[in-house]
């Protein structure tokens, strides 16, 4: 879904890349474990509960039922993460709450207020507990909550591939202007993370420009650092759910392939990519998020090769104007 080059990969040598493949044979045939496992302790639940009642309650409801935030419990809260592993739930209660507090707030004020690794570690576990999964005889561990594989149970929970139709309004637009308006411009965005830091982005235009900005870069540069890059992650995620609407149909024509069991299988893989995209960037922690951006390439090429590029794109514009395969599975 974009045609940045990835700076990444060519950099590695042979012997790299093949270490690289290996392990992710080894990984890739292990099953991890998931949250129905036993993956935290009653104990450590239970200095969760202190923790939520003390810092957490006030906004989502002493017994996580909701209140002016979400509900913490329930099939609506579940859905909203089971597509990603714990650690996406461990990002946003350690890294973005509670929400970031406006620029005003005394310089210490915001900092103190955050959590440390194990005391969002242990508002998971509490959060775990709450919602019926079993204890274990160990610790969740904050140290590794990050980067932690433990995943949800199977399925997909609600979405849009098993929206009823009606409860969808018509596409305005076809499959290409979704990804030249949305997914084209938020993938490079995140792609220039390994080329620029995030305080940078959105890059400036150049002062050269004989009339300044116009309103379009004036716009761009209201939103910068950070949030620019989280941003673009959600709109890569949730657009995402956009290329599952009945009705849609590819520049050529053809109606998009939305009941194909690819089609679906590509389109998860993207929100979960986008996901980890946007939780990786919550921790601001560039190297993560520059390193990712390999998963982001491969999530759009493995469409592109199935659905775009059958026959062959070819080069330059001419290719990109040869539309009669697309939409169609190789």
């Amino acid at each position: 879904m974009s045609y940045v080059r990835h700076a990444i990969l060519p950099a590695l040598g042979a012997v790299t890349i093949a270490t690289l493949i290996v392990a992710t044979i080894a990984i890739g045939a292990q099953t991890p474990p998931t949250v129905q496992d036993g993956v935290f302790s009653d104990a450590q639940a239970m200095r969760g509960q202190t923790l939520y009642t003390q810092r957490c309650a006030g906004c989502h409801g002493p017994k996580l039922e909701g209140a002016q935030a979400p509900a913490l419990t329930g099939e609506a809260f579940t859905a909203k993460f089971r597509m990603e592993p714990l650690s996406a739930l461990f990002i946003q209660v350690r890294y973005a709450m509670p929400p970031r507090p406006p620029a005003t707030t005394p310089p210490g004020a915001a900092a103190s207020a955050q959590l440390t690794n194990e005391q969002g570690a242990d508002v998971v576990a509490h959060i775990l507990k709450s919602n019926g999964f079993p204890a274990g005889k160990t610790d969740f561990a904050g140290s590794a909550a990050v980067n932690s594989q433990i995943a949800w149970p199977a399925g997909r929970g609600t979405g849009a591939g098993s929206a009823p139709r009606t409860t969808w309004y018509a596409p305005t637009g076809n499959l290409a202007q979704l990804m030249r308006s949305v997914f084209f411009n938020n993938s490079n965005l995140i792609f220039s993370i390994q080329e620029m830091e995030a305080a940078d982005l959105p890059p400036k235009p150049p002062a050269s420009r004989p009339d300044g900005l116009t309103i379009f870069d004036w716009g761009l540069q209201l939103y910068t650092g950070w949030p620019v890059v989280e941003n673009a992650a959600t709109a890569l995620a949730d657009a995402s759910a956009l290329m599952m609407l009945p009705g849609l149909r590819c520049e050529n024509g053809r109606a998009a392939p939305v009941t194909e069991p690819d089609w679906i299988r590509f389109t998860d893989e993207m929100i979960a990519v986008a996901r980890r995209t946007y939780r990786l960037a919550q921790t601001r922690d560039r190297e993560a998020v520059s390193s990712y951006t390999l998963d982001l390439s491969n999530a759009c090429n493995a469409c592109h090769r199935t659905y775009r590029d059958v026959g062959g794109r070819g080069r330059g514009l001419a290719g990109l104007a040869n539309t009669s395969g697309r939409c169609a599975h190789r």
